[in-house]
């Protein structure tokens, strides 16, 4: 009996298991392993997807690999997710960092460490050109009960645009309706305005026409960062990642990236503001 109460009390003072203390972060493995797992959803220029050959290109593909390229390492570009589920396969562990720029949102937080920003975009309410009655429109009117605006169950624009607008009307999707779906439902008119940004009313002009234009240009009503994105807690990666951020500012290949992509050089994205630039 007083070896089994001495065995006892020794397990008891023992130290805990070290099993969390030596699980392997993703910043080592990725140094153990020379590869960059990259999450990633088709947002084009950032990534396309060759709907034959499932071969992906943009802005973010070059990007990534050339951050790896200087570094020693490669990409491997393993999980396509959607804005809907790449928190969740980012806490499973399927990929390392999420390689298509994210819109930050405070919630997400709790769970994902986002980098320094990428670029910029401003975010603006679009409606349809034939919408008579936001004709001249400003920011005032759309903060009205007849106006009713279009958002997504876990999109970031939805706190916001609530926040901007709060008189106005809402209609929401479910997250899992993806980004055809959801301008359709604009042209549908089911709804007056949707949050934007120019980037996306490019793209959407391509294959549907001019039929839908930014309210109040002059005036985003939020200057949206591009971030890439790591499972919280992961330090060393975020770290890795920040300074081959500000390397590639630093060198013009942000830049340079952006005009051989954008629809728009110079213009369809916001640069990060220069640190040393003299006037």
């Amino acid at each position: 009996m007083k070896n089994l109460i001495l065995a006892l009390a020794l397990l008891l003072l023992a130290p805990p298991a070290l099993a969390d203390d030596t699980k392997e972060s993703a910043f080592d493995r990725v140094m153990r392993t020379g590869v960059i797992r990259c999450g990633y959803y088709v947002f084009p220029p950032v990534v396309y997807k060759d709907p034959n050959t499932s071969e992906l290109s943009g802005f973010s593909v070059d990007y990534m690999n050339k951050i790896a390229q200087r570094a020693g390492l490669r990409v491997e570009w393993s999980t396509e997710v959607t804005w809907a589920n790449w928190v969740e396969e980012l806490r499973a562990g399927r990929y390392d960092v999420a390689c298509t720029p994210m819109w930050p949102d405070m919630p997400q937080l709790k769970v994902v460490s986002f980098t320094d920003p990428l670029f910029f975009s401003g975010l603006y309410p679009l409606a349809r050109n034939d919408n008579k009655k936001l004709e001249n429109a400003d920011h005032a009117r759309l903060n009205q009960k007849d106006i009713v605006i279009l958002t997504q169950e876990g999109n970031n624009t939805d706190t916001l645009t609530r926040e901007v607008f709060p008189n106005a009307t809402y209609y929401t999707l479910p997250a899992s309706t993806n980004g055809g779906e959801y301008y359709q439902n604009l042209i549908a008119k089911k709804a007056d305005v949707v949050i934007s940004d120019r980037n996306t009313l490019y793209q959407f002009k391509k294959t549907n026409g001019d039929i839908l234009r930014i309210i109040d240009e002059k005036n985003p009503i939020k200057l949206q960062s591009f971030n890439l994105a790591v499972l919280i807690g992961e330090r060393d990666l975020n770290d890795f990642l920040n300074q081959s951020i500000h390397e590639m500012d630093y060198n013009g290949d942000t830049d340079r990236l952006l005009r051989k992509w954008e629809a728009e050089p110079g213009k369809t994205f916001l640069r990060v503001a220069n640190p040393a630039k003299v006037d």
